[in-house]
């Protein structure tokens, strides 16, 4: 048996943030009662006392909620399946064939697994220790029976091709705006190293990647790269971190490659592209 719990550190994180969030509450709702603040504008005062008020308050609930649920986000696993610690394993055992898909939850940072009737089971955060084995655990065990792994191709969808020129287009447009209005070091010079950086990081990002009987194939925007099956030494599933949140990515790693083709939210679950990919892969 294999327990998984969550990171203290993580808790005690959540708990500052709900300290900070409650004092900026307090003293955004105290504004109207300071002294003199609202001799010059009270108008404004009130404005920033309910937009305190609205933002700060809402954080502090959504964390005070996050808290009362971490002490039974616990779980444990063993050959027959996994289930919270708190419930305990004779009434809490979820069996392995009873999960039907894993569901990737990027905002709420956890997986979601599903039965047959796509209703929660159970819930994995990414903050648990030892993640990283569950999930691997997961993938080999659960899901079996989701029908989306019939699946060839995977791409991101027309809106991301779409936002990458509108932001093309945005910087150059308020470059050019910038550079004639006095400022050419900021609107020629930063500018353009921020849309040369936008088209570069557009270019080299895979948009798709399809399944073929001998191959797998990369899709770029402009090209195509074709990977035998015989010259793929492993498929992973891989995190980046942004801003403290784990961002879960597929690899593809090669004999010919220095580096891994990167597959990341082609518009489904990595989880999901990661056990197509590897399942083709034989590996």
């Amino acid at each position: 048996m294999q327990e998984f719990k969550l990171d203290k550190k993580y808790i005690t994180l959540m708990k500052v943030c709900l300290v900070v969030f409650t004092v900026f509450l307090a003293l955004g709702f105290s504004l109207p009662f300071l002294p003199d603040e609202n001799a010059g504008n009270p108008n404004g005062t009130l404005m920033a006392t309910v937009f305190c008020t609205a933002v700060f308050g809402f954080f502090a609930i959504l964390t005070w909620r996050a808290l009362k649920k971490l002490p039974f986000a616990d779980v444990a696993a063993d050959d027959d399946g996994l289930w919270y610690m708190h419930v305990g394993k004779d009434k809490g055992l979820i069996a392995w064939e009873k999960i039907h898909k894993v569901k990737e939850r990027q905002y709420a940072q956890r997986l979601d697994l599903l039965g047959i009737d796509n209703k929660e089971l159970l819930r994995v955060e990414y903050q648990l220790m030892g993640f990283e084995i569950l999930r691997e655990v997961l993938n080999e065990r659960a899901g079996a029976q989701n029908e989306d792994l019939n699946k060839s191709s995977f791409s991101k969808g027309p809106l991301y091709h779409f936002f990458c020129f509108a932001c093309v287009i945005g910087f150059s447009a308020l470059g050019l705006y910038v550079g004639k209005s006095g400022n050419p070091l900021l609107g020629y010079g930063a500018m353009s190293v921020l849309v040369v950086f936008i088209i570069y990081e557009y270019l080299v990002t895979a948009a798709g990647v399809k399944i073929t009987d001998n191959s797998i194939k990369v899709a770029y925007p402009f090209r195509e790269i074709n990977i035998p099956l015989d010259d793929i030494e492993n498929v992973v599933i891989a995190d980046e971190f942004d801003n403290g949140n784990r961002v879960p990515e597929v690899w593809i790693i090669t004999k010919n490659a220095k580096k891994p083709f990167k597959l990341k939210q082609l518009g489904a679950d990595s989880n999901l592209v990661y056990k197509t990919v590897k399942t083709a892969t034989r590996l």
